[in-house]
């Protein structure tokens, strides 16, 4: 139906494809353009107390803000997790959220509500620290590989 060469004309004519490619002819504004992106090197603070990006407390402060946004949220949501799962075992106690919460409440109290916190504490801290921590890390690693700037 057509030769290899016009396949490739085709496929970079394509709307879709990456305004990185040169899609013309050379004096063509796309193909002109360079990205760069700089690797992640620790630098000195410009501010006072400012966490310098790349250092170890920049790292641990990354792990420690991922343990307290993923462990405390998903800690809040316990109740409404134990009452789904008390809906999804008896539906005919449990009909939905509203009388959920009631029959849970005047069976245990509120405490009862509670239940699983801990684990759920514990686990979702552990996965945001590393989350959040591992991914600056390995981040400047991975950026550190490629070198200081990347040319497309």
């Amino acid at each position: 139906m057509s030769s290899d060469g016009n396949i490739v004309k085709i496929a970079k004519s394509n709307p879709f494809s990456s305004p990185f490619l040169d899609k013309q002819s050379s004096s063509s504004s796309i193909s002109q353009r360079k990205i760069a992106f700089a690797a992640g090197a620790p630098s000195a603070p410009s501010v006072p107390g400012e966490v310098p990006y790349g250092s170890l407390e920049y790292y641990l402060k990354c792990a420690v803000g991922g343990a307290l946004s993923c462990g405390l949220t998903h800690t809040a949501v316990v109740p409404l997790d134990l009452v789904k799962c008390r809906i999804q075992v008896d539906p005919g106690k449990y009909k939905g959220i509203v009388t959920g919460f009631k029959v849970s409440v005047a069976e245990e109290g509120a405490r009862g509500l509670a239940k699983g916190w801990a684990p759920t504490l514990i686990g979702y801290s552990i996965q945001g620290l590393g989350k959040f921590g591992f991914y600056e890390l390995f981040k400047s690693i991975y950026a550190d590989a490629l070198g200081e700037v990347f040319l497309f």
